[in-house]
């Protein structure tokens, strides 16, 4: 009976603490809301920031979008010194984000649309080749931003125009 006690606890404990790890379905739809909001007025990129900052933590899909929020405030900033440090912050998050889930099709989507805005000098196009075949894949997919990725990759002048035919 006291092992049937502890293992009912223990099992509480870890199903408390995944609920806390990653939000919830209408918590991702509240991101990725802000997130399409964002893309196109720069008054809302705050409001996204916020809403990925609380999971950021916890969460790595949260960390990239974290990342992605704080590369729209450095596009939206007019001096060059928090331009360069919200780019770098940016660039960490997303670096961060992208060894915890290496895999994950959308944080390399995020990190690749990053590097390919950022200018050559900053050095930070590093992960470009290894992440276009995954960011690619990503918008051959359904998704819940799969027509902001298709979009993108339509404007992308890394990709050849088959390239370009092969994502719809």
């Amino acid at each position: 009976m006291r092992t049937l006690l502890l293992i009912t606890v223990a099992f509480t404990t870890v199903r408390m603490s995944t609920s806390a790890i990653s939000p919830s379905a209408p918590q991702w739809i509240q991101i990725r809301t802000a997130y399409r909001t964002a893309l196109n007025n720069n008054d809302h990129v705050n409001t996204f920031e916020s809403t990925c900052k609380s999971h950021c933590q916890t969460d790595a899909l949260a960390k990239a979008y974290y990342g992605t929020a704080l590369a729209l405030r450095a596009r939206a900033s007019m001096a060059p010194t928090t331009k360069l440090s919200l780019a770098n912050q940016a660039h960490d998050q997303l670096n961060s984000a992208a060894t915890l889930q290496p895999k994950n099709l959308e944080i390399r989507f995020l990190r690749y649309s990053f590097e390919y805005g950022t200018p050559s000098f900053l050095n930070m196009k590093k992960n470009m080749l290894a992440d276009k075949p995954l960011a690619v894949q990503f918008a051959k997919n359904p998704s819940p931003i799969k027509d902001i990725a298709v979009n993108f990759f339509q404007k992308c002048t890394d990709l050849s125009e088959t390239e370009k035919r092969d994502i719809k």
